[in-house]
């Protein structure tokens, strides 16, 4: 019968050979680097080969070794998982970001930076040519095959609430403006690719909405528009197809005024690669769990989510300080 005194024994050893195994994995110059830029958004295997300028071999060497002492998080199927540092342990997150903090003193550091902006840019890229390959008749093809929105609409209007303006981010064809401006007097609609923004225009004229919508041309990592400018921010199906999301949410949180609301509604991480090739996707889905993250770390406190269209779904809510 094991008694008070060895438990504590047992698990204060369980510890220190916790400890043992991270500190063994960040003192390797390599797997520190990755950790760092991993604080800045999930890789795939591909994209920190590009910026380490590593072989894949050694990359995924790397990535196993923090795997193993759970430094990092692997999600995602097959060739196209992505990687990010593990969430919720004192020891891993506390080490990570004083070493973040402290990051301009590892030689190479700002190489490896400008070359983690070339890899979001090329991703921003990636999705635009896309877009603007797919054309209108195209993107009509493809959106029927994504869910339907019947189901996710009362949640999107009743945490969009009604405001003066509400900011879609990837407006796309423009399809969800009518609905966008029965919870708002005004829509400031943004899209990345000259292509939809076009089709967004002749259906915003065509339907005589133009007196209350303005369209935009601009990524979400970088919006078009004044901090505090908007009462509300929608994000419908953008995120999968955003070259950093992280950035994305920051950004629209930026331009939230005070009180105000981000809805975001996009797809729970799959598994169809057919499906996220056939649509351009950046992203296999998200766990809900990374959205809510996005949301907390740029300063949102979540007012509400759900699943819906058999839970291959998410919409969240969150809310920029009081209303």
């Amino acid at each position: 019968m094991v008694c008070a005194l060895d438990y504590i024994i047992i698990c204060s050893y369980s510890h220190v050979m916790e400890m043992q195994k991270v500190f063994r994995a960040l003192a390797e110059r390599n797997r520190l680097r990755i950790a760092l830029l991993l604080e800045m958004g999930p890789l795939n295997v591909s994209e920190i080969v590009s910026v380490l300028g590593l072989s894949q071999s050694n990359v995924s060497h790397h990535l196993k070794l923090l795997l193993d002492a759970d430094v990092v998080h692997r999600s995602g199927r097959a060739n196209w998982a992505f990687y990010s540092n593990r969430k919720g342990s004192t020891l891993v997150e506390g080490l990570v970001k004083t070493a973040f903090q402290n990051r301009h003193e590892l030689v190479g550091f700002e190489e490896d930076m400008n070359r983690l902006a070339h890899c979001y840019a090329s991703r921003r890229d990636s999705s635009r040519h896309f877009f603007d390959t797919v054309g209108e008749d195209g993107w009509k093809d493809l959106s029927k095959k994504l869910p339907h929105t019947d189901e996710y609409l009362p949640f999107i209007k009743k945490y969009l609430g009604k405001s003066e303006l509400v900011l879609e981010v990837g407006t796309g064809d423009g399809g969800m403006i009518p609905f966008l401006l029965s919870c708002a007097d005004q829509v400031l609609a943004v899209d990345n690719s000259r292509e939809m923004l076009g089709s967004a225009l002749k259906f915003v004229v065509s339907e005589k909405m133009n007196t209350r919508v303005e369209l935009r041309l601009g990524d979400a990592e970088h919006l078009p528009a004044g901090d505090s400018l908007a009462g509300a921010v929608f994000m419908h199906m953008l995120l999968h197809h955003s070259g950093n999301p992280a950035q994305a949410v920051h950004e629209a949180v930026r331009v939230l005024k005070p009180g105000g609301v981000l809805v975001v509604v996009d797809l729970l991480e799959h598994s169809n690669s057919e499906f996220k090739i056939q649509q351009g996707d950046l992203w296999p889905g998200f766990a809900e769990e990374r959205i809510r993250e996005f949301m907390i770390e740029s300063g949102l406190s979540i007012a509400a989510e759900g699943k819906f269209n058999r839970e291959t779904v998410l919409a969240v809510a969150g809310m920029k300080g009081e209303r």
